[in-house]
């Protein structure tokens, strides 16, 4: 009897010191079907459907907690295309090692929208972008999402090599992308509502955000993808009005156009929320590509949309019609949408 009384005790001892240091795994998705119109080319099948399931877990360690995530973009089988994050955090701030969530690439358009960017539901042709590229290699990262009691938030990517390869542990890229080098990106988060004089103002709910980008090339003569962004979003109760600049140079892919490829867009956003249900937004973005070897030298593509959403608990209804002209920098070539679509989260 005084052996199973001991057993007993052990057992117990084992799962409440398990349970004290076990972690915790939680599974969260969501499913999405749309309907797409191309007015100005072959709809050909409008319907489309993607499904993103995330799994995370996290546990507490002596040093902070540590989290996992592995999220799927319409992709499951075989775990292709997954995003991997690794991270800590601390009273210091997060660390992680990560195959996304790109400093620069998180900042490229945060002008308010009721349901999409402009350029979101796929008018016009925006192939090069601000942050485009940097996700889907493996960086190290630090985020702290307010610097000493201030409210600034920060920040920082870099990658080793920017070479579009997730790696297994114990393994390395090889001479994957050769083109490529090191990269970083950081963005800067301020708030005005702790400037004295201001914070007490209407314009103490604005927020300014700063975004820088540098990835190095090796083709020769070639130079770095690299820009820069500033945005400012400001609420006004129930209309929001956001302004965004952005400036950057492509990588140049050979020597002909190793000076060539560089960008200015403007960006503008203005959604109102009629209830807690309801959005409507107009959002504006002009891309301005200068490319001194072409003979059209400077094109602007412009694309306006007008985007409404209805959310209901986990499900959201959201409609866009976009017009875009000169798109893909050709001149007098438009892509017009009209996109219907239901996202259920679960």
């Amino acid at each position: 009897m005084n052996k199973i009384k001991l057993i007993v005790a052990l057992t117990a001892g084992l799962f409440a010191f398990t349970s004290v240091n076990a972690g915790e795994m939680s599974v969260t998705g969501s499913m999405h079907v749309s309907y797409q119109s191309e007015q100005n080319n072959v709809t050909g099948n409008p319907l489309g459907m993607n499904t993103d399931l995330t799994f995370s877990g996290s546990t507490d360690t002596d040093f902070g907690t540590v989290s996992m995530s592995l999220a799927t973009d319409g992709t499951f089988v075989g775990d292709s295309g997954a995003d991997h994050t690794y991270s800590l955090a601390t009273g210091y701030g997060t660390f992680s090692v990560a195959n996304n969530g790109d400093a620069a690439n998180a900042v490229d358009d945060i002008t308010p929208t009721a349901f999409e960017e402009a350029n979101g539901s796929g008018s016009g042709s925006y192939t090069t972008d601000f942050g485009s590229g940097m996700d889907g290699s493996m960086s190290i990262a630090y985020a702290n999402g307010d610097i000493l009691g201030t409210g600034i938030s920060v920040k920082y990517s870099y990658y080793p090599r920017l070479d579009g390869t997730t790696n297994n542990e114990k393994a390395a890229s090889g001479t994957q992308s050769a083109n490529t080098e090191s990269a970083e990106s950081i963005n800067v988060g301020i708030p005005l509502a702790g400037i004295p004089g201001i914070g007490s103002t209407p314009l103490g709910g604005a927020k300014i955000t700063l975004g820088y980008e540098n990835s190095d090339s090796r083709v020769t003569d070639a130079q770095p993808k690299q820009g820069g962004t500033v945005a400012v979003v400001m609420p006004l109760g129930a209309l929001k009005v956001g302004y965004q600049k952005k400036g950057y140079q492509a990588v140049g892919t050979s020597t002909a156009d190793a000076q060539d490829g560089f960008f200015k867009d403007d960006i503008l956003g203005i959604a109102y929320a009629v209830n807690d249900e309801l959005a409507v937004s107009y959002n504006i973005i002009q891309s301005d590509r200068h490319l001194l070897s072409n003979a059209n030298g400077e094109v602007e593509q412009e694309t306006k949309a007008i985007n409404v959403a209805y959310t209901v608990g986990g499900l959201t209804l959201g409609f866009q019609d976009a017009k875009t002209t000169n798109s893909g920098y050709v001149k007098a070539t438009d892509n017009d949408t009209r996109t219907i679509s239901i996202k259920t989260a679960f």
